[in-house]
């Protein structure tokens, strides 16, 4: 698949680089049983690896959503281009109400970048609710020689070869802050995706990269350890999560 080069799609999709995570679910009308609904376990489709934010959340729905409908509620992991696997397979699915999408933002940007994505993002799903507004943090390798934003906006001016920056994937939030923060910054960066945050958080803990923004949950017990280095969150203003961290801007 390969991305459209159009204008239209990059104002879309940084537009959408802080969007928050949605829920799907296969748009069709229930049977005439919907009334007993559900009978079985429900199935949670996750379109990224375990151990991401999308799935942390997802686990946390999957088990207050079984104890108020009284059915086991099952994540499935389907990580692949982007979210698109996932994605594809909720489409696909019988739209009996038993088979979920939980995603991110990286639902509504995918359309905007590929030519023919084998579903559609709006027609194949009946949106459920709003799970939740997650902000990202720019993080560090501990080796990286800045403790600030300012700081590593000069060392990856200076960098050679450039700097190189993790995402969850092509075209997700992490991915579209990062290149945001390279024409902000007027600096070269080499964009590195992987297929969720739970991989790039590993090569960004093993120095394989030097940075990447990442979604605080998923961040965070790295960040404790000291495992990788916070610069700045994404938010208007400080996060109470990590008050000595300031904003990007």
């Amino acid at each position: 698949m390969n991305p459209k080069p159009s204008t239209r799609s990059v104002l879309i999709s940084r537009r959408q680089v802080l969007a928050s995570a949605i829920a799907g679910l296969a748009a069709a009308p229930l049977s005439s049983h919907a009334q007993n609904f559900p009978v079985r376990p429900i199935r949670l489709v996750v379109p990224f690896p375990p151990g991401g934010p999308t799935d942390l959340l997802a686990r946390i729905v999957a088990t207050r959503l079984g104890e108020q409908l009284g059915q086991a509620v099952i994540i499935d992991n389907k990580p692949g281009a982007s979210g698109m696997v996932g994605a594809e397979f909720v489409a696909r699915a019988v739209p009996d109400g038993y088979t979920l999408l939980v995603n991110a933002s990286i639902h509504v940007i995918n359309p905007s970048l590929y030519a023919n994505p084998r579903y559609d993002a709006i027609a194949d799903f009946e949106p459920v609710g709003n799970l939740a507004d997650v902000p990202l943090v720019l993080a560090v390798n501990p080796k990286v020689a800045a403790r600030s934003v300012k700081e590593l906006v000069g060392l990856a001016k200076s960098a050679n070869p450039p700097l190189a920056f993790a995402s969850a994937g092509n075209a997700t939030s992490q991915h579209l802050s990062g290149e945001a923060f390279k024409i902000a910054a007027q600096v070269d960066m080499l964009h590195i995706p992987y297929k969720g945050s739970a991989p790039a958080l590993t090569d960004l803990i093993g120095g394989q990269v030097q940075l990447m923004f990442d979604s605080m949950p998923s961040a965070m017990p790295f960040i404790k350890s000291g495992a990788i280095r916070p610069l700045a969150v994404t938010t208007a203003r400080r996060s109470t999560a990590l008050p000595d961290v300031p904003t990007v801007a």
